[in-house]
């Protein structure tokens, strides 16, 4: 199953506000872009995101008018973080997208595949709901439900919480299977750009979260018979634009784009990075830079099928690229996907009027790598 397919139509779609390799960084070229090297307040970094956030909830306003527009989720759900990393709990809201005859279903003994999505922007502004059309692709494409999370934000929340808040909600999902008639043993994970990174650093976390269950139970001679919480079982990822590796500077990235003025604008990049890791070790960890994961922890952390998208003309591409084939040489189903001619987040344009067709088109395709993956999950194994 391991494909490359690189797509041939033009076009410059700008993308709403947000939508945002190998150890050895890129090789560049001089620049005119710097990045912040005095660290800003954190109230600053604050007022900064709000401002975006506000503003970026009208462009995701327009992104949801064209035809097949987004769609709205069909429920919410609220449940307190109580496992991994912090010492009191926080409330966190999952998204729900469901088919119509999901109530029906449900109460006759019903378990879906569920699809958990990850939102982009920067893991600083954005929301779960703005990928309302790729929940409604998959509900009409895939006999699955769709759960949007809506982890915490940075500044407010730096890493490693958007990372533990997503390993908390897989864990809860599974752990409560009953109630929302989803298939703990059928669990792909999607994302889109900074969610795109969640995709692969939440099953690296969880891995470890596991391992540190595992190994406190065989040091306390705990009875591995008694009740314990179920774990998903992860079949698929399916990553558009991810950043892979926050080692490799923004300048170096932007100078590797074939268009370098197509890529994210400098404001917006500096309070991503700045607002998500303020300390200084934080880019070396595997849950923010997954390329720095070992290869042991990737082949045991992530599911056999992975599919990653990429745009030409994301300074994001190049370390992509290499990860993708790193995945690939551990021996990993790697469906690779070049979107000709489109710069990051390409399937958030804020044009009313019209959609760029290669966003069905790529969305049709990360559907059939679904399809695939819930229908063999049975046999599939990590």
């Amino acid at each position: 199953m391991s494909t490359r397919i690189t797509q041939v139509p033009t076009g410059d779609t700008p993308s709403s506000c947000t939508a945002e390799a190998s150890k050895a960084p890129p090789r560049t070229r001089s620049i005119a872009h710097t990045t912040r090297t005095t660290p800003h307040p954190r109230w600053l970094l604050s007022l900064e995101a709000i401002f975006w956030r506000r503003l970026c909830t009208i462009g995701f306003f327009f992104n949801t008018l064209p035809s097949p527009s987004s769609i709205s989720p069909s429920f919410k759900r609220q449940f307190l973080t109580t496992i991994v990393g912090e010492k009191e709990p926080s409330t966190l809201d999952l998204y729900f997208y469901v088919p119509s005859d999901y109530e029906e279903q449900r109460r006759n003994g019903k378990k879906y595949p569920a699809v958990v999505n990850f939102h982009g922007g920067g893991f600083t502004i954005g929301s779960s709901t703005d990928d309302g059309r790729w929940a409604g692709h998959v509900l009409k494409e895939v006999d699955a439900v769709v759960v949007g999370v809506e982890y915490r934000l940075a500044p407010e929340y730096p890493f490693p919480t958007a990372v533990e808040d997503g390993v908390e909600a897989l864990l809860h999902l599974s752990t409560n299977t009953e109630t929302y008639g989803i298939d703990h043993k059928k669990i792909a994970v999607s994302g889109f750009s900074a969610g795109g990174n969640l995709t692969i650093s939440i099953p690296l976390r969880l891995y470890t979260h596991v391992q540190s269950i595992n190994n406190e139970a065989e040091s306390k001679a705990l009875d591995r018979a008694s009740p314990k919480i179920v774990l998903p079982e992860l079949v698929a990822i399916i990553s558009f634009y991810p950043n892979l590796d926050h080692r490799i500077t923004r300048d170096e990235r932007r100078a590797t784009s074939k268009r370098p003025e197509k890529t994210l604008p400098p404001f917006f990049t500096n309070l991503f990075d700045e607002a998500y890791m303020p300390g200084t070790d934080d880019k070396e960890s595997p849950f923010a830079s997954p390329a720095a994961a070992s290869d042991e922890d990737l082949i045991a952390a992530l599911p056999k099928d992975i599919a990653m998208y990429f745009c030409e003309w994301d300074m994001l591409l190049q370390e992509g690229e290499v990860f993708a084939e790193r995945l690939r040489g551990l021996g990993k189903n790697l469906h690779e996907v070049l979107i000709k001619d489109r710069r990051h987040g390409f399937d958030k344009n804020p044009y009313p009027f019209s959609i760029d067709p290669e966003v069905l088109v790529q969305y049709s395709d990360a559907c059939g790598i679904l399809r695939d993956a819930f229908g063999a999950s049975s046999n599939t194994t990590n």
